[in-house]
């Protein structure tokens, strides 16, 4: 029997520049879940556990359904376990929507911004992001964000609201500020077109899946 396009994900980690393809192995999308990589399995020795993840799935064909999560395992035969992005904070402060991503990047913190650590994006919205990353950063730190994807770098300001460990890593929430009106507004722009942009790949992968 030759299995249908809804049979497959469509996987986006920051490691690499497109999505690659995975079945469902046990679970569902809604909690735990297991995949198998199929393509791209070089990919399989770049994921880490905690790292964040994107998958897209064809519901139907008007719809693509897009879910965030991180690893929590990796097993043998190329395959991982995945856990749907709870937020690991208790309170949810942001009005706007989260969008959830995994994109890499580098955060820089320090009086003159002079310490630059890498930091893996997990989500993020018009007015914050919420990032992991190996730096020890306290409350009120204030930090540069550097947003790195499609060989372009978006900078980002902003003040560390909430702190958290999970999985061994340094969770940070991270409220943007703007030093001028008219950065408000590119900022919108820039996440608009950075979230139809990894929902456009995400649709595309599973299109080339379908023929």
């Amino acid at each position: 029997m030759n299995r249908q396009v809804h049979d497959f994900l469509a996987l986006r980690h920051y490691s690499r520049s497109k999505p690659v393809t995975c079945s469902l192995i046990s679970g569902t999308l809604d909690n735990f879940f297991t995949v198998k990589l199929n393509d791209a399995l070089d990919i399989y020795n770049d994921i880490s556990k905690g790292d964040p993840v994107l998958f897209g799935k064809c519901e139907n064909e008007q719809e693509t359904k897009i879910i965030g999560g991180f690893v929590l395992s990796k097993a043998e035969n190329n395959e991982i376990t995945v856990s749907p992005d709870m937020t690991s904070f208790k309170l949810e402060r942001r009005h706007n929507p989260r969008y959830p991503v995994s994109i890499f990047g580098y955060i820089k913190h320090g009086a003159a911004k002079e310490n630059v650590s890498s930091a893996w994006i997990k989500d993020i919205s018009y007015e914050g992001l919420r990032i992991c990353t190996d730096s020890l950063l306290e409350v009120e730190d204030s930090v540069e964000v550097n947003i790195c994807i499609s060989n372009s770098v978006f900078n980002i300001e902003g003040v560390i609201v909430r702190k958290k460990s999970l999985y061994g890593r340094n969770e940070y929430g991270i409220q943007i500020t703007f030093r001028y009106k008219s950065s408000v507004y590119t900022t919108r722009e820039y996440v608009d077109n950075l979230i139809s942009q990894e929902k456009r790949l995400l649709e595309n992968h599973l299109l080339t899946m379908a023929i």
